[in-house]
């Protein structure tokens, strides 16, 4: 089966001759040194970065080439191209009377090209996606370390095929432009990306009974593996590869409304001398359904300071290594970017009226958005709908995010550091609500459609990445 797929090195792999060595080298640290390489190891890597040759071919033109070389043969040219290969910087393509069907690009050092028996029926994983890569179709899988670059549009067709179990017989006859080879071939191509898997008799696939993979939703599996490193090799970390495409957004949220309440602003010095102990609070903390008395202003003013106010902003300056604003906070947040804005929906505060707002954290101002109209009292009901409570909560505190704050410097994981810095403000609140002996308890989810609504944001700039519910505490 292998002999119908043409090598080539991937775009992204370095040839480099000193004149004396040659070092071949890709970006994730796969390497293969080739000391004092004669004219036939020099041709099978000219070969092999021009492409269209199968194994056979490249390896007899190499030999060919180094006729004279001493020591050289087959065997050791074979053994080199393989070498070459299970460095996972080679790509494979198909094609037939010499049109380009597909082509299998390893995303990670550990892909190795496995021959794969065609004999039965096969079927497309549910975590396999077919999505659009610039001017190219790309099929992908989390349970694969390679991906399949469809060139033709009767590729997606047989991928349409395979959302049934399907021989390599049944879908040639369904195909009439391709050979019963080409398409063993094609499917085996898509195998070795994990996007298709071979049925037993009962027409199911392996992970249709892993315990584990039966557990997985499509989504989860490919955000986990692709925000993450080891099944892909897209660019990941702080890229910044807006620098000098697009301004990064300010490190904080230019006024929205004219109307504005001033909070209460604690003195840190006195609760410094008598806080309640931090152990304590630690072990105290937890989620709280029931309300006691209306929460006051003086208290959401402290507990809006205490957790989320901005201590220090950090000015921009490349000189400094820090292109972007950056902004000290009683939370952390992943390269100080804090880009979680706090929405306050109150049904009851005493000293604040009914309505929604959002938390300048600089100002330590609520900013007035909405009254109470449907929409944000259906925030609140969703609320309690999450919370199982009858009554809504004192206040709903929505986190959303400006995601292109994160993703102006980090890819690949930037909506993943979001998560991380929800889950860190959670906690902060958690704590300080704990230590305030206030009514703390962050939800599950929540329509992120609904808030960009009711807080009249473009959901694609700025919504919802967690609620949290903050109420007087009934005395113990």
């Amino acid at each position: 089966m292998q002999h119908l797929y043409t090598l080539q090195l991937m775009p992204n792999v370095e040839v480099r001759d000193d004149g004396q060595d040659i070092l071949v080298a890709g970006p994730s640290g796969a390497a293969l040194r080739l000391n004092r390489p004669g004219s036939a190891f020099r041709t099978l890597l000219d070969r092999l970065a021009r492409g269209g040759l199968d194994r056979d071919a490249i390896c007899n033109e190499a030999m060919g080439a180094g006729a004279e070389d001493r020591g050289v043969d087959l065997a050791r040219l074979y053994f080199a191209l393989g070498e070459i290969e299970r460095k996972g910087i080679v790509r494979y393509t198909l094609a037939q009377r010499g049109h380009p069907l597909a082509t299998l690009e390893p995303a990670a050092p550990a892909f190795r090209l496995e021959d794969v028996s065609i004999n039965g029926k096969f079927l497309l994983s549910r975590f396999a996606c077919l999505r659009r890569v610039d001017a190219t179709m790309r099929v992908e899988s989390p349970l694969g370390r390679a991906r399949v670059v469809i060139h033709d549009g009767r590729g997606a067709a047989l991928l349409a095929l395979l959302a049934a179990p399907h021989t390599a017989a049944e879908l040639a006859a369904a195909m009439h432009d391709f050979d019963a080879a080409t398409i063993a071939a094609f499917v085996a191509l898509l195998a070795n990306g994990k996007a298709v898997s071979a049925c037993a008799e009962n027409g199911r696939i392996a992970e249709d009974d892993s315990v584990p993979l039966r557990q997985w939703e499509f989504h989860d599996l490919l955000f986990h593996s692709r925000s993450r490193l080891g099944r892909h090799d897209y660019p990941y970390g702080g890229t910044y590869r807006f620098l000098d495409a697009l301004p990064p957004l300010p490190a904080v949220k230019p006024p929205v409304s004219a109307r504005r309440v001033a909070l209460h602003r604690p003195d840190m010095r006195a609760l410094d001398a008598g806080d309640v102990p931090f152990s304590r609070v630690a072990e105290a903390r937890r989620s709280v359904r029931t309300h006691g008395e209306p929460l006051s202003a003086l208290q959401l003013g402290e507990f809006l300071y205490r957790a989320a106010r901005l201590k220090e902003v950090h000015p921009a300056g490349r000189e400094r290594g820090s292109p972007y604003e950056a902004s000290i906070r009683p939370c952390a947040a992943g390269g100080a970017m804090h880009e979680l804005e706090l929405y306050l929906t109150l049904s009851r505060c005493a000293g604040v009226e009914p309505g929604l707002y959002h938390y300048d954290p600089l100002a330590h101002e609520l900013e007035h958005l909405a009254d109470l109209g449907p929409r944000q009292k259906r925030l609140l009901a969703d609320a309690c709908g999450a919370s199982g409570l009858d009554t809504p909560p004192d206040v709903l505190i929505t986190l959303a995010a400006r995601f292109q704050r994160v993703a102006w410097k980090y890819q690949s994981m930037a909506y993943a550091v979001t998560l991380k810095n929800t889950g860190a403000l959670f906690q902060q609140m958690y704590l300080v609500a704990t230590a305030m002996n206030l009514a703390p308890c962050g939800l599950g989810g929540g329509d992120s459609d609904l808030f960009a609504e009711a807080a009249g944001l473009d959901y694609y700039a700025e919504t919802s990445v967690g609620e949290f519910m903050l109420s007087g505490r009934r005395p113990d």
